[in-house]
């Protein structure tokens, strides 16, 4: 898959031929690229308190991909951000680069089937978790999408509020590594670079973990239900999950 900003030259293109799909890439900062949130509405840390930035340096301020803790020493985002750069989670904060805690990477442990990556705290930050879904969600199930990625397509600059749009489960599809992904339908708005890694919630739990995305035109269209986005599936990927981190279904 290539990265969405590369790809954003033949925006008009996929307008006419149907969307095409990019890899949600980190935001420039970071060694690779990721996808914002277009459309959606800005929300708080209260929404969603595990959702987690991943930063590409030791202080919390070269903010890339988004994703969400699991337990008080574990976060997950996608496999595609992972580099030897990223050093480090800001947790806790509605606000990009801004607020929060600080924690240290540690250890970084890479799915050899699918893009989920798993993230050791060096210290354990204790707060609120998110669940991990045990099955796959059924179709036309309504879901939520948290990030701090970029506003429009190729932006490159990514939303300093936290922020939340609502997607459909679509079927099964597959991540940018061809593992089993959870597809959903764009509602209120679409994920883009930065998002990468961050939660698809479902029924209050993680049911995936944002890899790819549709490319959209610029300026963003009026409606966002031509777009698709595919999110590493957390119940496919759950025995590897459980292995390394201990954390199970709930």
């Amino acid at each position: 898959m290539k990265i969405a900003r590369i790809l954003a030259a033949v925006a008009a293109t996929a307008a006419l031929m149907g969307p095409l799909s990019a890899q949600a890439a980190p935001a420039p900062g970071g060694d690779t690229a990721s996808p914002d949130i277009a459309g959606g509405s800005t929300t708080t840390i209260s929404a969603a308190p595990y959702a987690a930035q991943i930063s590409f340096d030791a202080t919390g301020t070269n903010v890339g991909c988004t994703g969400s803790q699991i337990s008080a020493s574990w976060v997950i985002t996608a496999k595609h951000c992972n580099s030897a750069s990223l050093q480090s989670v800001r947790l806790g904060t509605t606000y990009l680069e801004a607020g929060g805690t600080v924690k240290t990477v540690a250890a970084r442990y890479a799915s050899s089937t699918g893009d989920v990556l798993l993230l050791k705290l060096s210290t354990p930050h204790y707060g609120s978790y998110v669940g991990l879904s045990g099955s796959f969600p059924a179709i036309g199930a309504p879901a939520k999408v948290y990030g701090w990625g970029d506003q429009t397509e190729g932006a490159g600059t990514m939303s300093y509020n936290l922020k939340t749009a609502d997607v459909t489960v679509a079927g099964q599809g597959t991540d940018t590594y061809g593992g089993p992904s959870v597809r959903t339908q764009s509602q209120s708005g679409h994920t883009l670079g930065g998002d990468s890694g961050g939660p698809l919630i479902v029924n209050g739990k993680l049911a995936g973990v944002l890899s790819t995305s549709s490319i959209l035109p610029s300026p963003n269209p009026s409606s966002f239900t031509r777009y698709y986005n595919d999110h590493a599936s957390v119940s496919r990927n759950l025995s590897w999950i459980t292995s390394v981190s201990g954390v199970g279904a709930s």
